[in-house]
């Protein structure tokens, strides 16, 4: 592989520095220094004498200057001592590297002193500005505070790329001597693989400085240091304390940018250069080189090289230039054939010219197949100078048009050909060509200038006017007048072949404002042939007849990539026009197009251009107008090479048609405009209408007829082409209304608008209709053809098995039973078919929901579901239950086993005692401490007994009266075989894990029965003996109960039967059962429970911490407990509490509690019983469980996990939950009722079948499979469901479905019900949620949490139990592209309906009950630049970048937020595109990259960079080019300058213009110079005036000089013989009229005069402005303005005056009251007068002593009295009194008017007020009525529909039971008749056993005697043998005789079994014939013992003779 890391190595920098210091020992004399290794204890001392520093030195060693620090010896630079003084602490070390360097270490190396304590390492780039690059410091606290920053603790380590650290590492006083410091600048950084901007900026320096600022001292010498007068202080220790620097390495490189190798130094200039490569140049490579500058220069990184790439000049120049836009715009062509790059050719050779040199500059073109790489490809274009425009001609194809062709000069008017060297058309008189008079277009003759004129509409047209078209109605027709419009769309392209079998979508691009397709011809090829086609999308086809004579024009270009360059081009017709049935085509040589070239073709649409396709026939012009009224098709070729390697570009594609609306100026007059007659429209009659119901035949325009359409009257119209129906009606579907909709049913073709009626599977509501079709039976009625899965019946009317619900109910619906697949649905009933319930689990299942092992059984009932029988040994376990989880059974002491079925070793089982007891095997006589089952030891040689603690002896025992002795016999063997395969007297268990210890060979037990109570020796397989009657146990050794006296023979019945039978069973003594009480013993003892007669009485023995009695339930045995307490003795601390027998309550929150350990009524959960520790849920800790874990947020019960991850799109692991949002719900518009149906893909979509019935959209399956042929269908939720929805996550989507089918399960039963898919772009991803099936016929609503937990991937079965991640979930979220709602179920559908949707979002709001408080939130700490709840958007000012891979990762799927990049012209961009907003600083583009229309510069982000253009100034009245572009350094050129202006500034007027434009308001105008009168000539520049012919004058030599007329064009001369004498008469006259004096007294025509003036003036009357209409409107306006003011101003005084009025009655009342005040004041005072003259008149008469004084007072006073009253009485106070009285008449009559006007009213008003009121409250408390009752009502309607549903259900339980009840009777019917059967076969079984029975007793009978017979004759053989004295011969036949004896013993406990025996006769014959065999065989015995005997007799005889001799 290539290296691409360009970077030199990295060398020691400091070697050719130029260093410095500011302070150096000895500079300013000797001094003595003393190093600190030399005195410190314990240090080895070598030389301890102090030494001298001296700079000024001979002797080099004395000598330290700063360049020994860099000269790579063993010499060192030293500072002076602080003995100097204090100052010496602060040195300071500087490094010039002489240019800027990459610097990746900095090593210092001390000499004879410890390192620096506290220093800093600095940079600077200008030696003047220095920042720091490391401090150090000697503790970590001085790193605070000195310098503030936080100290790194050990080695030093960086987080930022920039970041500078403070460390104590490097300033430890050890080592003393010889201590280095190493600063890595680069190693350890984050970016140091690829080093950042950030780092590489950190890392340039040419100065580098060491700042020391404290010496490292020993500690001891602190307090000494720090005194203050440094005079004090001993030399001895301050001249120890010096700086020292032994050697300074500076590792860096130079600054290539990644473009070099090398930096080699430049003796000379003592520099280093690099040496550039990748096309670069510069001393540092910062540029690209000359002529690579197609791509912009870019600093190469570890990682990538960024290589100058060569710009592509075609071979014609060495220099270029990058420029963007010429990037963005894809205008430069690179070297390998792409338009990629911005590189602009410079100085373009061989006349060549252009962006690429491509082109030819002016007067130069290029020919038709020359390439621009040609070697002079630009010829001249030798233009006839005369007739020549400008000398210039087309350049190339590019800009070829019409009949141009490249090297075609442009003309001047009225000439033309290739050199304009001849007259155009219409023009004669070569080189003046004047025009002729014969039209152009109508004339026939090739050359209109010559032979006779011919009228004509076009030029081109031999005909001279085209015929009307018309469609062949009518031949009446005009040209129109309109003007040509564009149609140009570039959207819904897409490449095909000829016969439309492929389509392939192209790329779609879009560069500044064009867009543009491309298609990749491999990728094509795939689908498409070697020739394939654009085909345009719909705005291009239809009737497009007024498309005639318009051109189609498109631009097409291909590029070739590889070696393909010279493949072979392909010709093929260009345009193909499908239409009418036919398919027509320009010409097959079609476009010779280059490679890379772009052509822009114009195809002009008239009939005689067009052929028929693959065809040599012409196209009449009937069949083009045809093909014009209906396109199908309009075919673009794109393939143009035969090259494979071809990438085909269309772009600009426009289509002219005439409009009359448009106001562009191409006129359309090859339109027609037809006079249509009625029943026709369009321009050319195309457009024709049937009558309603009617088509027109296969859409024939011309000649076409009209048919009725076939649609049973249930449509209005129909297709002309194949006749069907368009929007059917009245619920019908199919090609001609003929069939019922889904969801409807009847016969359609009956033709009444109720044919199809609606389906009701079983209801007719949508929440209840579960089938989507239907179909009526004869026989049956409405079948439902399609029940969802979960729904049987014809009607879809009940839930099947396995489902539950009530689809009969509105809203109800059947859904899966939630049993956890633990249900055996072949069962009947085994869920409840209404609630749901499980009832009957699976074998070995438990539980509410079937999800645990039941009792006896273990596993896991969920998962794995292996729940498998615990098979726990009866005997071995306290109870058959195991470990759920484990098996393992809970075993009895001393047994051990999963199964409890081995005992301990040592151990065997006790039959009898049902329990493993020692072996006891004593140690010394056994073999091992185990025994067998039997519990007898295996004992050594010499021991026995059962332990084998007896040693081994023989027995004597006395059977007769006599002396022989009997000898013990060897032990008793197993007896003979059984049928069972085990001796007689064992048993072999039934299952072998139930038996115990050591089991014999064959796997038998002994039955161990016992003598006294058996029956016999043997047992069955349980190991049960035959016990006598009386008798029980096991092995029958005790009494039964009611029973008592144990003996050989059995037991003797009780006599209790008062008491239940219960006796002593040893004394026989009525006794009352164990813990009973009461005389017959009927109840149990305090503290006791559980009475039974027989058994007694239990102990209650309840807790005493936790019961509240001792005594307990008596029938249950439970006790009762206290709150905290459980269990059936309160042993247990309840749910929810801990630490028995405190039981302590634990507090547990339950939300954050895993639930298994919570009961949820309770609200209680358990916990640790000492710790208090909740069971807390996988994202919740605390010891209560109640606070969510770090990164996770929103506690709730709802979720399984707890609380939910934090999301946050990756971004920030912090949140919480989200505050101040409430939950409302997005539901369907009023236009959105009718839902589209869609496949499961997604692939097709439809509303055909689809209506609206309030409240539901029903859809007709009949009718969707007509467009959708893909099941299952699914509803696709409009879009406000879709797009940004994380706010919904937490609520709930509702909806509510119904449907009709006629089975209710099908194929796609399983498919998930709810489909969403969603996500960034670079993760979409579908999942799924499976809902329980509603059932057929009923309406079912479901509510699907927004919520991870139970949604599925798409792909995954609803049995796989994998769900979606919160991630996956939160990304569906964050960009939803649809919702699909299941509408398939069942089987056969007929009819589906959805309605009630509804999804709950968040946002901000009050709560309330309508709007609940939202949950389940996040609300992000979100990092800058990003908002939202979850930072899904980027803040302002920011924009997202692409996502970098469709991977899936942990982290995001969305592009980090990065800040906008607007080149410092604005703020803010869109957050998607990145493109920026309101661009300042006159800058535009979608970055601010470039100056705005109308400024120029360079952008670099300083307010400055776009001037403005001054063409020629910058004011807008002289700016007349609206563009500019920089030319040079700081200059620009106008590049738009309108016609008429030219120069660099457009400062100057063209030739034929007349101005000044660099004059504030000049401008540059047209000459005008008149025709006729000026010479053609440009008329003066700067005044305008024009060159006049001679007799011309004026500006424009518009006017004729005098004596000069116009006649014709041109001014003739008028002064001659006959004229001139005329007018030089006139001019005699004239100045004879001029010499007259008219200011005499000549008396001027008064009454005339006076006359002009009176019709002067009434002209001028009715002329006037006051007399126009105008006027008098305005007039009429004022006055109704004034009219309304003054109807204003009569209204306020209206209203003045009523208040006045009021205010008078006021008075009116008020000087009533003072008038009535004042008589009675008069009134009171005569009355006080006359009181006071009596008075005085009693005062006279009562003094009576005449005084004079007094009476004269008195007299006068009655004088003075008299005269007020005679002045009273003198007043006339009448006129007064009737003044008062008319006031008061007045104010009165005013008080009744304004009662009247006021009172009245207000009275009436305050009456109707009172009434209206009364009314509303009438009104209130009825409507209060109303909405009490209406409540009532409601309430009532609720309990009804509850009490309903309750009855339905006790209904339908009824009938279940009822049919239970009935099931149950039948079987017991046949039980009973199975009953009474097998009793009859008892009964014949019985008799004959009693007959095998007495058969039995008499074969004993006869059997004894023989017994008996045998026993004497051993009896007789055993005593001749002993009197014979033989023991040794007769021990064999005793051992056979004993085994006689025992066969004998088991012949009787046969014969006893027999007598008791309870089985069939085969089973007795089967015993008879076993006695009979044992007989014979114990006969055999006898006859072999006697042959035995006989034998031992004869072998004494011949031993013993004398014996036998004395004997006889």
């Amino acid at each position: 592989m290539e290296d691409n890391r360009l970077f030199p190595a990295v060398l020691n920098l400091a070697s050719n520095a130029f260093i410095t210091t500011n302070a150096t020992c000895g500079t300013k004399g000797p001094e003595m220094y003393c190093k600190l290794v030399e005195h410190v204890p314990g240090q080895p001392v070598r030389n301890p004498q102090c030494r001298i520093c001296d700079q000024h030195s001979r002797f080099p060693n004395l000598r330290h200057p700063i360049t020994n620090a860099i000269d790579g010896k063993n010499t060192w630079w030293q500072s002076p001592s602080i003995q100097n003084g204090m100052e010496y602490h602060y040195v300071t070390i500087t490094l010039d590297l002489r240019q800027v360097f990459q610097i990746a270490y900095v090593i210092v190396k001390a000499a004879n002193s410890p390192r620096p304590g506290n220093w800093i390492l600095e940079r600077s780039l200008d030696g003047a500005n220095y920042q720091p690059w490391q401090y150090h410091a000697i503790t970590d606290t001085e790193c605070l505070t000195r310098y503030n920053i936080p100290p790194r603790t050990g080695p030093p380590s960086y987080a930022k790329d920039d970041e500078v650290i403070c460390t104590s590492y490097y300033s430890r006083i050890h080592p003393l001597e010889n201590g280095e410091i190493h600063t890595s600048l680069i190693n350890g950084r984050p970016s140091a693989e690829d080093p950042s901007p950030a780092l590489l900026e950190f890392t340039s320096a040419r100065y580098i400085r060491l700042r020391f600022q404290r010496i490292r001292t020993l500690n001891a010498d602190l307090m000494m240091l720090m005194h203050r007068d440094p005079n004090e202080i001993d030399p001895i220790v301050t001249r120890r304390y010096y700086y020292s620097v032994k050697d300074i390495s500076v590792g860096g490189m130079c600054i290539c940018y990644g473009h070099a190798k090398a930096c080699p130094l430049n003796l000379a200039t003592n520099r280093s250069s690099c040496e550039c490569e990748h096309n670069t140049c510069g001393e540092s490579c910062d540029r690209c080189c000359p002529g690579f500058n197609q791509k912009p220069w870019q600093a190469g990184t570890f990682l990538v090289k960024y290589e100058c790439e060569a710009c592509n000049c075609h071979g014609k120049a060495e220099e270029c230039f990058y420029n963007q836009t010429v990037a963005d715009k894809k205008q430069s062509l690179n070297i390998h054939g792409e338009y990629v790059g911005g590189g602009v050719c410079i100085n373009c050779t061989q006349n060549t010219a252009g962006i690429n040199c491509e082109t030819c500059i002016d007067g130069y073109f290029r020919q038709k197949g020359v390439l621009p790489g040609d070697r002079n490809p630009c010829r001249p274009c030798n233009c006839y100078s005369i007739g020549s425009l400008d000398g210039t001609c087309v350049k190339d194809e590019k800009h070829a048009s019409g009949d141009l062709l490249p090297g075609f000069c442009h003309c001047k008017p009225g000439f033309g050909g290739e050199r304009c060297n001849r007259c155009a058309l219409g023009y004669k008189g070569f080189p003046h060509c004047l025009p002729c008079n014969c039209s152009l277009k109508g004339s026939l003759n090739d050359d209109p200038c010559q032979g006779p004129c011919r009228i004509n509409l076009q030029q081109d047209n031999p005909k001279g006017c085209e015929e009307c078209f018309c469609s062949g109605i009518t031949n009446d027709c005009v040209s129109s007048h309109w003007t040509y419009s564009n149609i140009g769309e570039m959207n819904g392209w897409y490449l095909t072949d000829l016969p439309a079998r492929a389509r392939v979508a192209p790329q779609q691009d879009k560069f500044d404002g064009v867009e543009q397709l491309s298609v990749n011809n491999i990728a094509a090829r795939t689908f498409l042939p070697q020739i394939y086609y654009w085909s345009a999308p719909r705005p291009y086809l239809g009737n497009k007849i007024t498309a005639a004579g318009g051109h189609l024009k498109f631009t097409v270009s291909y590029d070739l990539i590889g070696e393909e360059d010279a493949a072979e081009a392909m010709l093929q017709s260009d345009v193909i026009i499908e239409g009418s049935g036919l398919r027509i085509s320009t010409s097959q040589e079609g476009i010779h197009l280059n490679p890379f070239e772009q052509h822009t073709e114009e195809v002009l649409l008239k009939h005689d251009l067009f052929m028929l396709h693959d065809t040599d026939f012409p196209v009449s012009k009937r069949e083009f107008m045809t093909v014009l009224a209906n396109i199908k098709r309009l075919l673009i070729r794109a393939t143009y090479s035969y090259g494979m390697n071809a990438i085909y570009r269309l772009s600009d594609v426009s289509l002219e048609a005439a409009d009359d609306m448009s106001t562009r100026h191409k006129d359309a007059p090859a339109v027609e405009i037809c006079q249509c007659p009625p029943g026709y429209s369009g321009t050319s009659c195309e457009v024709s209408s049937c009558q309603s119901r009617h088509r027109r035949v296969n859409g024939t325009i011309v000649g076409g007829i009209c048919r009725p359409c076939t649609c049973f009257g249930h449509a209005e119209s129909c297709d002309d082409i194949t006749g069907e129906c368009l929007d059917c009606k009245h619920n019908t579907g199919g090609l001609y209304c003929d069939k019922c909709l889904p969801g409807f049913y009847g016969d359609a073709t009956k033709g009444k608008p109720d044919d199809c009626q609606l389906c009701a599977c079983p209801l007719s509501i949508p929440s209840n209709n579960f089938s989507p079709t239907c179909h009526l039976d004869r026989s049956r009625g409405l079948i439902c053809d399609e029940c969802p899965p979960g729904y049987v019946g014809s009607r879809c009317e009940r839930c099947a098995e396995g489902y539950f619900g009530q689809p009969l109910i509105p809203g109800g619906s059947c859904q899966p039973c939630r049993c956890n697949d633990n249900l055996d649905f072949s069962i009947p009933g085994s869920c409840d078919s209404l609630s749901g319930a499980c009832l009957i689990c699976k074998p070995g299942t438990t539980g509410q929901y079937c999800e645990k092992c039941a009792d006896g059984y273990f596993g896991d009932a969920l998962d794995v579901k292996n729940c498998q029988p615990c098979s726990c040994n009866v005997n071995g376990s306290f109870s058959l239950t195991c470990n759920s989880k484990t098996g393992q059974c809970d075993c009895k002491p001393n047994i051990v086993g999963r199964l409890c079925d081995k005992c301990k070793p040592s151990y065997f089982w006790a039959l009898d005692k049902l329990f493993c007891i020692p072996c006891g095997c004593n140690p010394q006589g056994s073999m091992s401490l185990n025994c067998d089952m039997s519990g007898r030891c295996i004992c050594k040689s010499g021991f026995a007994g059962k332990r084998c603690d007896l040693s081994r002896q023989v027995y004597i025992r006395k059977e007769h009266p006599s002396t022989a002795k009997h000898i013990r016999a060897p032990p008793q063997r197993w007896g003979f075989p059984s049928t069972s395969g085990c001796p007689r007297g064992a048993f072999k268990p039934a299952s072998m894990p139930g038996t115990f210890g050591v089991q014999s060979s064959r796997g038998c037990v002994p039955c161990n029965c016992n003598s006294f109570g058996s029956k016999s020796f043997d047992c069955d397989e349980t190991g049960q003996c035959h016990c006598q009657p009386g008798v029980g146990g096991k092995k029958c050794d005790r009494c039964a109960h009611g029973f008592y006296g144990f003996e050989e023979g059995g037991c003797t019945p009780c006599e209790c039967s008062h008491l239940g039978n219960n006796c002593d069973p040893f004394t026989g003594r009525c006794i009352c059962p164990p813990n009973t009480v009461g005389q017959r013993c009927e109840k149990c003892a305090p503290n006791h429970w559980g009475h039974d007669i027989i058994s007694g009485c239990k102990a209650c023995e309840c807790s005493t911490a936790g019961s509240l009695s001792f005594q307990c339930n008596p029938d249950t045995g439970c006790c009762f407990c206290r709150p905290e307490f459980s269990g059936d003795k309160c042993t247990e601390c309840r749910l929810g509490y801990r630490n028995y027998p405190q039981c302590i309550a634990c507090e547990c929150m339950v939300a954050g509690t895993e639930p298994h350990t919570c009961n949820s009524e309770m609200e209680k959960c358990s916990c640790s019983d000492h710790s208090g520790q909740c069971t807390c849920k996988m994202n919740v800790e605390g010891v209560y469980c109640d606070r969510c874990k770090p990164g996770r947020f929103g506690l709730s019960a709802r979720n399984p996990l707890g609380c939910s991850s934090c999301y946050c799109f990756g971004l920030t692991s912090q949140c919480s939950e989200a505050k101040g949002l409430v939950r409302m719900w997005l539901t369907l518009k009023p236009d959105q009722v009718i839902l589209p149906l869609v496949d499961e893909n997604v692939q097709h979509q439809t509303v055909h079948g689809i209506v609206y019935q309030y409240p539901e959209t029903i859809a007709n399956i009949d009718l969707v499979k007509q467009e959708l042929h893909s099941e299952p269908f699914y509803w696709r939720l409009p879009e406000q469901f879709e797009g940004r929805k994380l706010a919904a996550y937490g609520g709930k989507l509702k909806y509510a479905i119904f449907f009709e089918a006629r089975e209710e399960t099908g194929f796609a039963t399983y498919n998930p019900q709810v489909i969403i898919r969603g996500g960034p772009p670079a993760q979409t991803r579908i999942i799924v949620r499976h809902v329980a099936a509603p059932l057929n016929g009923q309406l079912t609503r479901h509510e699907i949490e927004m919520t991870e937990h139970e949604w599925k991937y798409h792909g995954d079965g609803p049995r796989v139990s994998r769900t979606v991640n919160r991630e996956d979930f939160m990304d569906v979220l964050y960009s939803i592209h649809y919702i699909l709602i299941k509408a398939t179920h069942g089987s056969f559908m007929r009819q589906t309906r959805i309605s009630e949707i509804s999804m709950e979002v968040a946002q901000e709001g009050s709560v309330s009950g309508r709007t609940p408080r939202a949950q389940l939130i996040e609300k992000c700490d979100c990092p800058l630049g990003y908002l939202g709840l979850s930072c899904e958007t980027c803040a302002p000012g920011f924009y997202r970048l692409p996502s970098t891979s469709a991977s899936r990762k942990p982290g995001p799927a969305l592009g980090s937020c990065v800040p906008c990049q607007c080149h410092g012209h604005g703020e803010m961009c869109d957050p998607e595109t990145s493109i920026c907003q309101n661009c300042r600083h006159n800058t535009s583009g979608d970055h601010c990259e470039r100056c705005a229309l109308g400024f120029y510069g360079i952008v670099r982000g300083s307010p400055n960079d776009c001037q403005p253009c001054a063409c020629p100034l910058t004011v807008s009245s002289n700016n007349f080019s609206p563009s500019c572009v920089i030319e040079g350094v700081g200059d620009y050129r106008c590049t738009a300058c309108p016609p008429g202006y030219e120069g660099q500034y457009c400062e100057r007027c063209s030739s034929g213009y007349t101005g000044n434009p660099r004059i504030p308001g000049g401008s540059c105008q047209e000459c005008e110079c008149h025709p006729y009168g000026s010479l053609p000539v440009p008329c003066d520049p700067v005044t305008g005036q024009c060159t006049c012919k001679p007799g011309s004058t004026g500006l424009k030599c518009a006017g004729c000089e005098p004596r000069h007329a116009r006649e014709g064009i041109a001014c003739v001369f008028c002064d001659d013989e006959c004229t001139g004498v005329l007018l030089r008469d006139l001019d005699q006259l004239s100045q004879m009229v001029l010499s007259v004096n008219l200011s005499g007294p000549l008396h001027p025509p008064y009454k005339m005069l006076y006359s002009f003036e009176n019709t002067t003036q009434e002209l001028k009357h009715l002329l006037s402005p006051q007399q126009a209409p105008e006027r008098r409107l305005r007039l009429a306006q004022k006055n109704l303005d004034t009219l309304v003011t003054e109807m204003d101003e009569l209204l306020t005084r209206a209203t003045k005056v009523t208040a006045d009025g009021e205010q008078t009655r006021q008075d009116a009342e008020t000087t009533n009251e003072r008038a009535k005040l004042l008589g009675q004041f008069i009134k009171g005072t005569l009355q006080a007068a006359e009181a006071a003259n009596e008075t005085a008149l009693k005062l006279n008469e009562t003094l009576g002593v005449p005084d004079k004084t007094i009476d004269k007072s008195l007299q006068e006073i009655q004088r003075d009295v008299d005269k007020m009253m005679a002045e009273l009485r003198k007043r006339n106070l009448n006129t007064q009194e009737e003044a008062a009285q008319n006031e008061l008449e007045a104010a009165v009559a005013l008080l009744k008017r304004v009662n009247k006007l006021f009172a009245d009213p207000r009275k009436k008003t305050e009456e109707l007020k009172n009434e209206v009121r009364d009314k509303l409250s009438d009104y209130q408390d009825k409507v209060d009525d109303a909405l009490d009752l209406l409540r009532e009502a409601t309430n009532k309607i609720r309990e009804a529909d509850r009490l309903s549903a309750i009855n339905q259900r006790n209904m339908t339980m009824v009938e279940k039971k009822k049919q239970l009840v009935e099931d149950g009777q039948q079987e017991a019917e046949n039980t009973l008749k199975e009953g009474n059967d097998i009793l009859n076969e008892a009964n014949d079984l019985a008799n004959g056993i009693n007959l095998a029975v007495e058969y039995v007793d008499d074969v004993r009978n006869k059997i004894s005697p023989l017994s008996d017979q045998l026993k004497d004759k051993i009896d007789d053989l055993s005593q001749d043998i002993k009197d014979r004295k033989l023991p040794e011969q007769v021990l064999q036949a005793e051992s056979h005789a004993a085994q006689l004896n025992d066969s004998s013993n088991i012949l009787d406990g046969i014969l006893d079994e027999a007598k008791n025996l309870s089985f069939n006769a085969t089973v007795a014959f089967k015993a008879y014939s076993n006695i009979k065999d044992y007989v014979d065989e114990a006969d055999g015995i006898s006859k072999d013992a006697k042959a035995r005997a006989n034998e031992a007799i004869r072998l004494v005889r011949e031993k013993m003779p004398c014996l036998m001799g004395e004997r006889n």
